[in-house]
């Protein structure tokens, strides 16, 4: 049973359909947090501001999932 609410944007790229939606929001969130990050630790601080705490705690909240799904045997 398919339920479809409004309209949906696809593009057809060689024989793959892309949610068009998704991508363009997906694009604009990378935008956001790269630029963010740019701006936050372009100037490290020795006593670490809250943009540099949170970006710290994204990166090691990255980590640690990435190293329960690949297991301990991720590398050095």
């Amino acid at each position: 049973m398919n339920v479809l609410l409004g309209q949906h944007f696809y593009w057809q790229i060689c024989d793959f359909q892309v949610h068009a939606q998704v991508l363009i929001t997906s694009w604009v969130v990378i935008a956001i947090l790269l630029v963010s990050a740019i701006l936050v630790v372009r100037n490290p601080q020795t006593i670490p501001t809250f943009g540099q705490n949170f970006f710290e705690y994204v990166l090691e909240f990255i980590r640690d999932v990435s190293k329960t799904q690949i297991t301990e045997e991720y590398g050095p």
